[in-house]
């Protein structure tokens, strides 16, 4: 069982006022099901898909039942996120605040990976245009509240507005695992939804924390889809500078990454642009929940 769904129970569980506020979708891309014991007090709908079809359709599938079960929010969680009683207390008190504020359309806590805030960030545009500045963790731990600027964050620990999804077109199937967030987010950006940043600050465990540690089908999965949302989103100045940005990018995997291919398959991208689909086997044993 994942780090998020052993500790989302626990909480939940020992807890039984706070369990009343949530209904869970488990969405198990492992090769094999899982044993989940089920509580009679949380309501929990377990789904196993072995074809791994990744973050988007396991989304997707539980904003469908959240609309079916006509809830206002829809929170999301990855199995890498270390939840706190408090966030879920805060959380709680943040959707009955903002019920009436339409506009804002996501609730974020603060994901720390080794003390540092991973979790809103700035735009990936924005961060290409300042990317000397290093602008891209811009927001402090003392940030709370409404955010009239376009930020980015993680999709775990992240609670969007089930309406606003919607209205955006839900997930898209373009992104099936990386830059799925980016992707929505910026979405929610550009129909002129809002973010709401909470207080709480939980640990989180970034894949891609430590270059080298990434596996190399992983690497080129990321890029790939960063490479389309840059397409997708950016102008024509701002594909130049991520040019700039995937020649710098290539420095790093050719000092850090132990597959030598990458730095050079980065190298041919920045000068073509070209995005692949879908780089992971389908068989692959992520386990994803939401």
């Amino acid at each position: 069982m994942s780090h998020s769904l052993s500790a989302l129970l626990a909480i939940l569980d020992a807890n039984p006022d706070l369990a009343n506020y949530f209904s869970l979708v488990i969405y198990d891309n492992s090769p094999l099901p899982h044993n989940v014991e089920i509580n009679d007090e949380i309501p929990i709908l377990y789904r196993h898909d072995p074809t791994n079809p990744g973050l988007a359709a396991a989304y997707n599938f539980a904003l469908a039942r959240a609309e079916k079960e006509r809830h206002e929010w829809l929170l999301l969680l990855d199995q890498d996120t270390l939840l706190t009683q408090a966030f879920l207390v805060e959380l709680i008190e943040c959707t009955n605040s903002l019920r009436s504020q339409e506009k804002v359309a996501s609730i974020t806590p603060k994901l720390l990976v080794d003390g540092k805030i991973y979790s809103p960030a700035a735009h990936f545009i924005d961060q290409l245009r300042h990317q000397y500045r290093r602008s891209n963790h811009a927001v402090t731990l003392e940030i709370v509240g409404v955010q009239l600027d376009r930020i980015g964050a993680y999709n775990s620990g992240a609670t969007i507005r089930v309406s606003a999804l919607r209205s955006i077109g839900g997930f898209p199937k373009d992104y099936w695992l990386d830059y799925l967030d980016h992707a929505v987010f910026h979405a929610l950006s550009a129909h002129g939804y809002l973010m709401y940043i909470m207080r709480a600050k939980i640990e989180h465990d970034a894949s891609q924390a430590a270059v080298g540690d990434v596996p190399a089908e992983r690497q080129r999965n990321l890029i790939s889809a960063q490479t389309r949302f840059v397409r997708q989103t950016g102008n024509f100045f701002d594909r130049l500078l991520y040019r700039v940005w995937l020649l710098r990018y290539c420095r790093i995997l050719w000092i850090r990454h132990p597959d030598r291919h990458l730095w050079k398959e980065t190298a041919i991208l920045a000068l073509t642009l070209k995005s692949h689909g879908r780089v992971l086997p389908r068989e692959g044993p992520e386990e994803r929940h939401s």
